[in-house]
C-alpha cells in the first residue's frame, strides 16, 4: 500500500466536488511516465452527515493498474490552519506531529498526522534557510477543537529534546510564537481563515 498525504485542501461541501486523479510512476532513464492511476471521483456535498462528530468517509477509484482510496471527513465550524515552521537557531533532526484534541481535551494518538520527519525529509540548520519542509502545512479544524502540536529534536547538538503545546482555533488572523526544544529555537506561524460555519 502506498499513501499519499498531499496535496489536501479544506474543501466547503455546499454541492458536488470532482476530484481528478492522475498518478504517473517515473523511473530514472524511462520516459514517459507510466500510468498508475487516472479518473475521477465525485462526492456529493449535499448528502453528507451534518453531525457535531467528524466521521471519516471514502470513495474508491478503480483502474487496470491500482485501488486509489480517497479518505475525507465533514467538519462543522470549519477553519483552515496554513503552517509554517522555521528554525531560528541551532540544528533539528527529529519529528514534528499535529492532532486534533476534542472537546475535552483528549488527542486521539490514531488520528495524528507527521508533518515532518528529518529521516526521510533532511535535517534542517539554521545557518541554511533554516524553513522546514512540511509534508502538509494546511489542516481544516472545528472551532471548538484545538490544534495540538508534538515535536521532538533527537540530535540537536546532543540534547534531546521533547515539546507539546496546542493553539486554539480562530475565525481569521495568525499566530505567532517562538518554541525552545532541545537545543533548537522554532518559529511557528499559524492563519487561521473561516471555512463554514454553520448554527
Amino acid at each position: 500500500m502506498l499513501i499519499l498525504t498531499g496535496p489536501s485542501r479544506g474543501l466547503v461541501l455546499v454541492d458536488f466536488i470532482y476530484l481528478e486523479i492522475d498518478l504517473k510512476i517515473r523511473e530514472d532513464g524511462v520516459s514517459p511516465d507510466r500510468p498508475f492511476s487516472k479518473g475521477l471521483i465525485s462526492i456529493d456535498g449535499r448528502v453528507l452527515s451534518r453531525e457535531e462528530d467528524v466521521v471519516v468517509r471514502s470513495e474508491t477509484l478503480e483502474s487496470w493498474l491500482s485501488t486509489t482510496e480517497v479518505r475525507f471527513a465533514t467538519v462543522l465550524n470549519a477553519v483552515e490552519c496554513t503552517i509554517e515552521i522555521k528554525l531560528l537557531e541551532g540544528r533539528f533532526k527529529g519529528n514534528i506531529i499535529v492532532g486534533i484534541s476534542d472537546k475535552v481535551r483528549n488527542l486521539d494518538t490514531e488520528q495524528t498526522i507527521v508533518i515532518h520527519d528529518s529521516k526521510t525529509d533532511g535535517m534542517v540548520t539554521s545557518d541554511q534557510i533554516g524553513v522546514i519542509k512540511l509534508r502538509r502545512s494546511v489542516i481544516t479544524i472545528c472551532l471548538e477543537r484545538m490544534l495540538v502540536f508534538h515535536m521532538n529534536n533527537n540530535m540537536a547538538a546532543g540534547i534531546c529534546g521533547e515539546r507539546t503545546f496546542d493553539l486554539t482555533p480562530r475565525r481569521t488572523g495568525a499566530d505567532e510564537l517562538e518554541i525552545t526544544c532541545g537545543a533548537g529555537k522554532f518559529g511557528f506561524r499559524v492563519v487561521w481563515s473561516l471555512m463554514d460555519f454553520r448554527l
